[in-house]
């Protein structure tokens, strides 16, 4: 395949590692620039057996391309799809989904994010002090933003995790995975425990969403659970192989 790879998105050790692994596996790319609020971006490419990688807008914009297999991301990239399979086993299971522009109320701190896999915010721990002027800021006429009042966001009561996990999944298959918290604290590691590769692919039986996707999960009380899906074309990389991740995109797509 040949392979787009938006600059100044991840890591400067995971582009060069992303660009260093192409190099070694004799794959074609090219370097892209998105500005921001622009719809369009140029490439060179002709060739239609592209694979993106880059920011969740890249992956919205790349949509609109006849590429194979191109932008992974789907209508099953939102909480209110995969809720309905997981079920039981995601950590905010006891999520409420409301609009960003509704008026709610929450006794101490809670969760916020917003249900698809957009980005449009990162989510993260709220008051209602906080979330009132955050809301305010978002909704403010000329502040450039995709967030509206009809935006769908999931609340939570806050979760005390162990560890977090980020897995990559390509046709039914985990190819790799790296720790990205513990206790807290960010952390990148690669030695992982079995019971959370069993969970994962406990997971995927139930549920694929995507030809490739990412799983992030967690350890709480001593179980895992799900914290979200991603998009393999916008997830960040952490500590994952990606030697192993472009062989496999490779084997799946070509």
């Amino acid at each position: 395949m040949y392979y787009i790879v938006q600059a100044n998105v991840f890591k400067e050790e995971n582009f060069y590692d992303l660009i260093k692994t192409l190099e070694r596996l004799k794959l074609e790319y090219e370097i892209v620039e998105i500005q921001p609020f622009v719809d369009e971006f140029e490439f060179k490419t002709s060739r239609k057996d592209v694979f993106p990688f880059g920011a969740a807008r890249m992956s919205r914009l790349t949509k609109k391309y006849d590429w194979y297999p191109g932008s992974q991301l789907c209508e099953n990239h939102d909480y209110g799809v995969y809720s309905k399979y997981y079920n039981e086993n995601l950590l905010n299971y006891d999520s409420k989904i409301v609009r960003f522009g509704d008026n709610f109320s929450f006794q101490g701190l809670f969760f916020a994010r917003p249900t698809e896999n957009t980005k449009a915010f990162t989510g993260r721990v709220f008051d209602m002090n906080e979330w009132k002027k955050f809301r305010e800021l978002n909704l403010t006429d000329g502040h450039k933003t995709r967030l509206t009042e009809n935006t769908l966001i999931q609340i939570s009561s806050v979760k005390k995790m162990q560890n977090e996990i980020r897995f990559w999944i390509v046709k039914g298959e985990i190819v790799t995975a790296s720790i990205y918290n513990i206790g807290g604290e960010y952390y990148l590691g690669s030695i992982i425990d079995n019971d959370a590769y069993d969970f994962v692919n406990k997971m995927i039986k139930i549920f694929e969403l995507a030809k490739t996707f990412t799983m992030d999960i967690c350890l709480v009380n001593g179980t895992y659970k799900i914290v979200e899906c991603g998009c393999t074309n916008s997830a960040g990389f952490y500590k994952a192989d990606i030697n192993k991740l472009i062989i496999a995109l490779e084997k799946a797509f070509t």
